[in-house]
């Protein structure tokens, strides 16, 4: 009978035990990721200061994204390359001052650049080569601008026109 109880004892003791790491792994399956250090206030204050709103940054655009809202032959469609990388202002470009403003392209150094690309056609059944024309920003500022202007800002597309 004592052997029974105790049996009884450390199943109870396991079940506990493997609830508790269950419980630990649900609650913890965010954080899995290691922490290599701490950056102190005065440390990202220094850092902010450091990565100033001016030049512009590259960012990758999927092709087909962009050619979503240009108008294509029917049957079409974009293949290479499978990412543009353009420069672009947007808010994460850099730091400004104050949280009223947002790093934004100066109007007068958008530039546009002519880039090659393959579209394939379901009529042919073939690539064939295009170009296209895109926006790009040479130089950025930072600007006083509204929550829903800071949203546009970053979620609008580059400019693409087809040549």
């Amino acid at each position: 009978m004592k052997n029974k109880f105790s049996l009884l004892k450390l199943m109870i003791f396991i079940s506990l035990i493997l609830d508790s790491m269950i419980q630990s792994a649900v609650t913890n399956s965010d954080n899995h990721h290691r922490i290599v250090g701490r950056i102190t206030l005065s440390d990202a204050v220094k850092a902010s200061k450091t990565f100033v709103c001016k030049k512009p940054q590259f960012r990758a655009y999927s092709l087909k994204d962009l050619m979503q809202n240009v108008h294509q032959n029917p049957g079409e469609s974009p293949i290479q390359p499978v990412y543009i990388v353009l420069k672009r202002c947007d808010g994460h470009s850099g730091c400004c001052a104050s949280p009223l403003m947002s790093c934004s392209p100066v109007e007068s150094a958008i530039y546009y650049e002519e880039i090659e690309i393959e579209v394939w056609s379901l009529e042919t059944n073939n690539n064939r080569r295009q170009w296209i024309r895109v926006e790009q920003h040479d130089k950025c500022s930072c600007e006083i601008i509204t929550i829903n202007d800071q949203y546009q800002l970053e979620h609008l597309q580059p400019n693409v026109t087809l040549i």
